[in-house]
């Protein structure tokens, strides 16, 4: 995705058997320059300007290639499922609308009137049998809950044709969320599943449910689940086998808003509905209330592979809606972008995801680096958080994200209409290395005292003085040794009545 500028703008300071081609690809909006590492908390764009429009899919490796496919939602019709691709998982090229809802009758009707949804699409290649396998949901035209259709393709960008025109059940009953999990010729359907009691009544997502898939991976194979639990408080599931172990994740049940991710995990697939209890998935750093999957839903756990094999890294793939449902009763994230993906480690068998604001992606060689500050565009939002993952502390002083006209910014904010003093900090995981801060700032010429620290690290603390009447952006580095394994960074601001600083983009990369 490209490094555009964010596109929402804001204020501060101011009192069909054959799915088949859906038409040429969209004129560019502005030619972006090559990404260098996936910007979590900003609107993505694809190589040729065009926002990305991809959620609740997955992405898949195919002849060194990524492919990710998702849909398109909107708060009407029609909804479509697009598909890009990607050889570094940051630079992303748009290929086509692969499905795409029109006409006023059948499961894919683009009628206002039926408002059937169209969601969480998956995507892979069958080498048993040369096909890519597309799943996605639609409505029962009953009660508007979930039904799969499946379509098949010869090559992944070519005309994908129904295996069906009806939709089907794969429980014997609707459903909730659903994925995909793919390991060699094999494929499984991992899915919530809807109850009906005796009595006839309903109930939605009550179960967590595997089901083998038939060999063309067009619906589900005879016999039991491989897992079958009755859950009331999961959505989103998702398999992943790493190091040598399946991990089984699911988001809580709380619809279009982000919430933390629970995992089980054992040696076997069968081994799943014996393994120890859901546990919840480490979430670094966390502050407060604030362990929400960096405000996102969990959609999927990308493997990373090295060109060689040698090496593998994991990212955590979330959703956030915000972006798509607005002003309805189901709460949904705040903050910018529809997506965000983050570095997933293991320690001993416990998944661990690293909310960092910058993630860079060495495709080649199987690895993951990054910009290990946590928020620091001030883009995430948590309710009853006011700048989420930052410690706040001061005299006086409100700290807080706002917005600016103009340059489509979030930053944060220090100001308050009486003196003020205020403390704004971090402290920040750092392998001992050499480091270089960047941050950009801006500030009134009634601030009294204003500077960044840097701090905690093994050396000699460092105050960084910035100027107190900078009324335009300014950017200011600082390259550091850690030595302690983690440093502490904070901005100090001592103000008069009504003065104010803003601060934005701070990142730690590697210096050399």
């Amino acid at each position: 995705m490209s490094l555009n500028p964010r596109t929402r703008r804001f204020t501060i300071l101011t009192a069909a058997v054959a799915l088949g081609l859906t038409g040429g690809l969209s004129q560019p909006v502005q030619a972006a320059e090559p990404s260098s590492y996936i910007a979590n908390d900003t609107v993505w764009r694809t190589v040729d300007g065009q926002e990305i429009l991809a959620q609740g899919g997955n992405v898949f490796k195919h002849q060194g290639v990524y492919y990710w496919v998702g849909s398109e939602l909107t708060s009407g019709q029609p909804k479509a499922i697009n598909l890009y691709s990607s050889t570094d998982l940051e630079n992303w090229q748009f290929r086509k609308a692969i499905v795409k809802q029109s006409g006023t009758d059948g499961p894919l009707s683009a009628d206002p009137a039926d408002n059937i949804w169209l969601g969480r699409p998956q995507l892979n290649y069958n080498p048993a049998t040369n096909n890519f396998v597309l799943n996605f949901e639609v409505n029962d035209t009953s009660d508007k809950r979930n039904q799969l259709m499946f379509a098949t393709s010869s090559t992944v960008d070519g005309t994908y044709t129904l295996t069906s025109q009806t939709p089907i059940n794969v429980n014997n009953n609707t459903m909730g969320d659903h994925s995909v999990f793919v390991e060699g010729n094999d494929a499984y359907l991992v899915y919530v599943g809807d109850h009906v009691d005796a009595s006839g009544k309903k109930s939605i997502n009550r179960t967590v449910t595997v089901r083998k898939l038939n060999e063309a991976w067009t619906g589900v194979a005879p016999g039991a689940p491989l897992f079958d639990q009755w859950d009331s408080g999961k959505e989103a599931p998702g398999l992943v086998k790493a190091n040598g172990k399946y991990y089984l994740f699911a988001s809580e049940k709380r619809w279009w808003d982000a919430t933390a991710t629970h995992y089980r995990v054992s040696d076997t697939l069968a081994g799943l509905a014996s393994s120890a209890p859901w546990a919840k998935v480490t979430h670094r750093p966390t502050r407060g209330g604030s362990d929400d999957s960096f405000g996102t839903q969990f959609a999927q756990i990308i493997p990373v592979v090295s060109t060689d094999g040698g090496t593998t890294s994991y990212l955590f793939n979330g959703d956030r809606y915000s972006q798509f449902f607005k002003g309805d009763t189901n709460n949904a994230p705040g903050g910018v972008g529809r997506n965000a993906w983050y570095k997933l480690t293991f320690e001993g068998t416990a998944p661990v995801v690293h909310g960092w604001t910058g993630v860079d992606v060495n495709a080649a060689a199987g690895t993951i680096t990054g910009n290990r500050v946590a928020n620091g565009r001030f883009d995430q939002e948590a309710a009853g958080v006011g700048v989420p993952l930052w410690d706040l502390s001061g005299a006086q002083g409100a700290a807080s994200t706002q917005n600016t006209t103009g340059d489509g910014r979030r930053q944060l904010l220090v100001n308050d209409d009486v003196a003020f003093t205020s403390w704004v900090d971090q402290e920040v995981v750092l392998p001992n290395g050499r480091y270089e801060l960047s941050f950009d700032y801006r500030s009134s010429a009634t601030m009294n005292d204003l500077f960044f620290e840097v701090k905690g690290h093994g050396g000699q603390a460092t105050k960084l003085p910035l100027n107190k009447n900078q009324n335009a952006w300014a950017t200011k580095k600082y390259t550091f040794d850690v030595t302690s394994g983690k440093a502490n960074i904070g901005l100090w601001a001592d103000g008069q009545a009504n003065a104010w600083t803003n601060l934005d983009n701070v990142a730690i990369w590697p210096a050399g």
